[in-house]
């Protein structure tokens, strides 16, 4: 029981970690770099194996890194965005502006274009009534039995008609339903983007803008700090 227990912590603080990797990894980067700009020992290393030969140097340079580092963060919730949104990366972009470079050698390719025509076709009902036949001087019993069957040709095409209509409306139903039901879907999905776009890159330009903060601090008062750490 104890060991169980101990591995639900373990899972717990695991997942705590990953969600929390963005903030470890800003304020990591801002400790190292902290470190190496202001712990004399590791400056004289850093001295040594570099063209720097002052303090005031490796703050400067150490924080020109984090403002790279913070430029960085900027390309990449740019490269966020457009991904979120089926477009290609600057990479891909620049690969394809290089080569449509008018001096390289290209292919020519012919397009055909072509018509399509389109025929409507109609559906056709023959309506036939019944007539009280061929001889001139029909009797009265004749002309009962032509209405008759007349009327019952026309129950038969009112019932067809509705059963057709009914059809029809049910199609029509079941369309409007489905269309309503794509509509909501295209409606969440594009709400969940915009929110995506608007909130989901926040992290990214966090990241950055610490960078920067600090960066920006070590690169313009480099002397300063260089004296007060004499």
């Amino acid at each position: 029981m104890r060991h169980f227990l101990s591995y639900i912590k373990i899972k717990a603080l695991w997942v705590w970690v990953i969600e929390a990797r963005f903030v470890f990894l800003t304020f990591g980067v801002i400790v190292v770099a902290l470190v190496v700009a202001l712990h004399p020992c590791i400056q004289e290393q850093v001295i040594r194996i570099t063209f720097i030969d002052t303090q005031e140097g490796v703050i400067r340079l150490t924080g020109l890194i984090l403002q790279l580092l913070g430029i960085y963060t900027i390309i990449w919730g740019i490269n966020e965005t457009r991904a979120l949104f089926g477009h290609p990366s600057f990479m891909a972009k620049a690969k394809s502006l290089l080569g449509r470079f008018p001096l390289f050698k290209k292919d020519i390719v012919v397009g055909a274009t072509g018509q399509s025509i389109g025929v409507a076709h109609g559906k056709m009902k023959a309506q036939a009534t019944q007539g009280p036949g061929p001889n001139p001087n029909p009797t009265l019993e004749t002309r009962v039995d032509a209405i008759e069957k007349n009327v019952t040709l026309i129950h038969e095409r009112i019932t067809s008609t509705e059963r057709e209509m009914d059809e029809g409306f049910h199609k029509v139903t079941e369309a409007l339903k489905s269309e309503e039901q794509a509509r909501q879907t295209e409606d969440n999905f594009i709400r969940k983007k915009l929110e995506a776009t608007g909130t989901g890159g926040l992290h990214i330009s966090a990241i950055g803008a610490s960078w920067l903060f600090v960066g920006v601090i070590l690169s313009t008062a480099g002397i300063e700090i260089a004296k007060l750490l004499e």
